[in-house]
């Protein structure tokens, strides 16, 4: 079974990736402003065809990544999305002639390398177990929490940087993940019909509200910078979030020695490293942040002479 769903979250990988390059060309279609996406923006993206089929393509992946969690402990299975960097990477070269050069080579493969030693010694030491009520109800109310504080700072934070959009995704799409697996595992445990009768309820309010506010963060993230980005920080800080919620809370961990532990933070870390020096190197990231900058600061060096970014932002929007 282990082997199987790792099989799928691979799978769900490459839906991720393909999914998020479509949706970004979708996003970027609208011309939205860059930062947190209005309502409105959002609704105006139903009418685009890509990204439309960008969230058919992810609606496949996430079937594929929920039966995983139905078979494996999240341990196992979550940070196998990490491999879709690659496949993001290779994708805007194909598809976005994105332009490469050593140093995002070295920061790409530093990251597999923290993501898939993290992988592996999650593998080794994950234990799963019936989940208990007090368990299922400490994750639902946390998920919750984190949900409403994520959408408070999507409304009220103007222009976010993509860097904290795509660690918000990250975070409540960790917490969805886990609550998919108490709720898809308690199927499976006691079947269909019965399993629907004793659904946790307030696991599955967690991970709808959850997946929302991720969804928001991840779109918003879209209009922000390049979609590499967005796959670099979700394979990244969901997998190792999930791992955390998975271990602390859920107790799959309980077998770890020390130097297990020691490696996974030290995996761990070499990831997260790599997401944050992905994001001030990466051609595009640096382009947008700039951009960004300008919107909000306004130009550095005297009077502007010509329109404002601002101004250049509203006629892209309004065309």
């Amino acid at each position: 079974m282990t082997v199987l769903a790792i099989g799928l979250a691979f799978l769900s990988a490459v839906s991720l990736a393909y999914g998020a390059l479509l949706q970004h060309r979708g996003v970027s279609g609208l011309h939205a402003d860059e930062g947190a996406l209005r309502l409105r923006t959002l609704v105006r993206l139903l009418g685009s065809a890509q990204w439309v089929w960008g969230l058919v393509i992810l609606a496949a992946g996430i079937v594929a990544n929920v039966t995983a969690l139905a078979l494996a402990p999240v341990m196992v299975v979550q940070p196998v999305g990490a491999f879709s960097l690659v496949i993001s990477i290779l994708l805007g070269v194909f598809h976005r002639g994105l332009a490469i050069d050593r140093r995002i080579l070295l920061t790409v493969a530093l990251c597999i390398v923290g993501v898939t030693g993290f992988v592996t010694v999650s593998a080794l030491i994950a234990t799963t177990s019936p989940t208990t009520p007090q368990e299922s109800l400490v994750l639902a109310i946390a998920a919750l929490v984190f949900a409403l504080a994520g959408l408070t700072t999507i409304i009220v934070v103007s222009h976010p940087r993509q860097l904290l959009l795509i660690t918000g995704a990250g975070v409540l799409f960790a917490f969805c993940a886990t609550n998919m697996h108490v709720v898809s595992s308690h199927i499976v445990a006691v079947g269909l019909a019965e399993g629907l009768s004793t659904l946790p309820w307030l696991n599955a309010v967690a991970l709808a509200a959850s997946g929302l506010v991720g969804s928001w963060f991840v779109q918003s993230s879209y209009a922000s910078g390049p979609p590499e980005m967005v796959i670099a920080g979700l394979t990244v800080i969901d997998p190792i979030v999930a791992v955390l919620l998975g271990s602390i809370v859920l107790g799959e961990a309980a077998g770890a020695t020390v130097l297990s532990l020691v490696g996974m933070g030290v995996f761990g870390a070499l990831a997260c490293v790599s997401v944050f020096s992905l994001s001030r190197h990466h051609p595009d990231a640096v382009e947008a942040e700039a951009r960004r900058s300008r919107i909000k600061h306004g130009p550095a060096n005297g009077p502007a002479t010509g329109p404002s970014a601002q101004e250049e932002v509203s006629d892209r929007a309004g065309s």
